[in-house]
């Protein structure tokens, strides 16, 4: 792959507080995943690298390597870096959605790992979407991985008069929202919005990037049929780990063409 090619990767950018060598990383992987860089094909070499992106060797050989690590690339001695096929999944998209919705511990290639059930101060973020919201809440963190990656770090608050429904050991078999519908509470809406933000040390280590990695913040703020919130979560994801498939409807009004949300899945990018 020559200089061209190597073009059409994307710039770096120089910002505090990411490493240049998980910024190239990202850039390869996503080249990889979205096929600019077919699979049988050559990586830009490591000199190519070097120039392109103003950094050192060891910067390269460190994003290489974790490639490599994740079953990417192949490293070949003499003859440069190249592109592996994607494994062939049995879980279709549609059955990685479902899993990712449920999170079912149980399923053979997924983990659901609970990190952490406890009672804490509602953080002032939660205040602020619902100021009905009690003051304390319980906290229950888990992480999601699929044949051993994880994608997903998942946080959510229940309010305190609904907190003594949720055992341990139930929460270390079913999603938040499963559990408290298993107990008669049941969701009826639900409203959230997406962003990005900079992962702190537990999402660093939980999804194992580097901190200050890019992550997308999915927040979700679920309500019972009487309006009352039951749960507000917050799922982080690597986004070259992540895809949102959507399929959009055009509806036509006097105002021209609109697109409306026909059905939303959340699924692994390497699916």
């Amino acid at each position: 792959m020559k200089d061209k090619a190597a073009d059409e990767l994307g710039d770096m950018a120089r910002r505090r507080g990411i490493c240049y060598y998980h910024q190239l990383y990202t850039i390869l992987l996503r080249a990889l995943t979205d096929g600019t860089i077919a699979a049988g094909t050559a990586l830009p070499s490591e000199s190519e690298l070097m120039v392109r992106y103003e950094v050192s060797r060891n910067t390269v050989r460190r994003a290489l390597g974790r490639l490599e690590d994740e079953k990417r690339i192949v490293r070949r001695r003499g003859s440069g870096s190249y592109a592996r096929s994607l494994p062939k999944s049995d879980i279709s998209a549609d059955a990685m959605a479902e899993i990712v919705q449920s999170e079912d511990a149980h399923r053979p290639q997924t983990v659901a790992r609970l990190l952490r059930v406890q009672q804490v101060d509602t953080p002032g973020f939660i205040k602020r979407r619902d100021s009905r919201f009690t003051a304390t809440s319980l906290m229950v963190q888990r992480c999601l991985s699929f044949n051993s990656v994880p994608f997903l770090l998942t946080t959510s608050h229940v309010p305190q008069h609904l907190a003594a429904k949720l055992a341990r050991s139930l929460l270390s078999r079913q999603a938040v929202l499963i559990a408290l519908e298993s107990q008669g509470i049941k969701p009826f809406s639900a409203e959230q919005m997406t962003t990005a933000v900079a992962a702190d040390s537990i999402a660093a280590r939980h999804l194992d990037i580097e901190p200050a990695s890019p992550l997308l913040s999915i927040h979700r703020l679920v309500r019972d049929g009487d309006g009352r919130t039951i749960e507000y979560q917050v799922m982080q994801y690597p986004p070259e780990r992540f895809l949102i498939h959507e399929k959009l409807l055009i509806e036509r009004a006097d105002a021209g063409l609109r697109w409306s949300k026909s059905t939303s899945a959340h699924v692994p990018a390497w699916l």
